[in-house]
């Protein structure tokens, strides 16, 4: 058996990544400019936003316990603000980006929650600021009221209120498109995302961080109770057809010829053995199905994947490819591609050197 041809690698998901982090890029400028203009006007913002606030008295009587803490408000609120303005173009970028490839249902999910985050993530906010916490003052203010006794609110504290309920709604909402967006590009290892423990511990560590003090005591109930239901609202997301939607593909040698090269994992029902944990073959697409010759969606998958890499050759490993309906084979053949099989469902005894012993190919350079 020859050796991989290393020239003309698909630089396809490269090419993804670069984009991909072209996006967020932007919407980091765009959060940095929208911070510093806000800076200038946040004073005044807040000032307008006490005004509003009418509990039966023309004012309140509003003391700054501690400069520190007020200067951390300012910023955090500067921050979330910031957040809230570019979330809009980075949703649309995301969209574009993602739109090519989705299956209906993947297109659906993605574009609600792309929609949630965009509209009612904002609307949310205003909702708490406007609505929420002015209703929660005045309760206060009823509950607590005794004859003779004046009373002084501390602004920081006020507005750590909303603050901390605004960074629950953002982070949770980072958390859900990062762990679907994982999901959706096949980032997936035993169905869930890729560094999804990572990404909970951090995205929780940061909430802890971020909620003021007046959340004291309950800051990490709070960050273990967003993220989960973070987590769990991404898990809805079905896998990627093919177990990943990242595939690099290059000219090698398959029985002598230069070919560009798919080897099917099918596991026929869970009949026939997976392909060994020690592949290493770089260049060749290795899609996984359940039972490519009975599922319509995964066919289509194949097909899709025959004509967007340009393969040459399928190989499928648990059959010898006969039990492929009709009508795919001669899609298969229609896109210049040709299609065997490696029959270790017909080997029940087939070990792990064995079955990469079958493969028709190298990856010894």
């Amino acid at each position: 058996m020859s050796s991989l041809v290393k020239n003309e690698f698909s630089f396809d998901f490269s090419n993804h990544l670069i984009q991909l982090r072209s996006i967020f890029q932007k919407s980091a400028i765009l959060v940095i400019i929208s911070s510093v203009i806000l800076s200038f006007f946040i004073n005044d913002i807040i000032s307008l936003w006490f005004e509003s606030i009418n509990i039966g008295h023309n004012s309140l009587n509003l003391t700054n316990y501690s400069p520190s803490d007020w200067l951390s408000i300012r910023f955090s609120l500067v921050l979330i603000i910031a957040c809230l303005v570019a979330m809009p173009f980075f949703s649309i970028m995301l969209r574009k980006f993602t739109v090519i490839g989705m299956t209906t249902k993947e297109n659906l999910w993605f574009t609600l929650t792309l929609f949630f985050c965009t509209l009612f993530t904002p609307l949310i906010f205003i909702l708490v600021w406007i609505y929420i916490i002015p209703s929660w003052i005045e309760l206060f203010e009823i509950s607590s009221f005794v004859e003779s006794v004046g009373k002084r609110y501390d602004a920081a504290s006020i507005l750590g209120i909303g603050i901390g309920i605004s960074w629950v709604i953002l982070i949770g909402t980072i958390v859900i498109i990062t762990l679907g967006f994982a999901r959706l590009i096949g980032l997936v290892e035993n169905g869930h995302a890729k560094f999804r423990i990572r990404i909970l511990l951090i995205s929780s560590s940061i909430l802890i961080i971020s909620l003021p003090l007046v959340y004291d005591g309950l800051r990490v109930f709070i960050s273990i109770l967003t993220i989960l239901i973070a987590d769990r609202i991404s898990a809805t997301l079905p896998n990627p057809l093919l177990g990943t939607r990242i595939f690099e593909v290059s000219n090698v040698s398959f029985n002598g010829n230069i070919e560009r090269v798919g080897v099917v994992d099918c596991s026929c029902e869970g009949s026939s053995p997976k392909t060994p944990e020690s592949w290493n073959f770089e260049g060749i697409a290795n899609p996984k199905c359940n039972a490519i010759c009975l599922n319509p969606f995964e066919q289509n998958a194949i097909i899709d994947l025959i004509i967007g890499k340009k393969l040459t050759q399928l190989v499928i490993t648990g059959c010898d490819a006969s039990p492929l309906p009709i009508r795919m084979q001669e899609r298969i053949k229609n896109n210049q591609c040709e299609f065997s099989g490696l029959s270790w469902l017909d080997n029940p005894t087939i070990n792990d050197d064995g079955m990469l012993k079958s493969l028709p190919f190298s990856s010894e350079e």
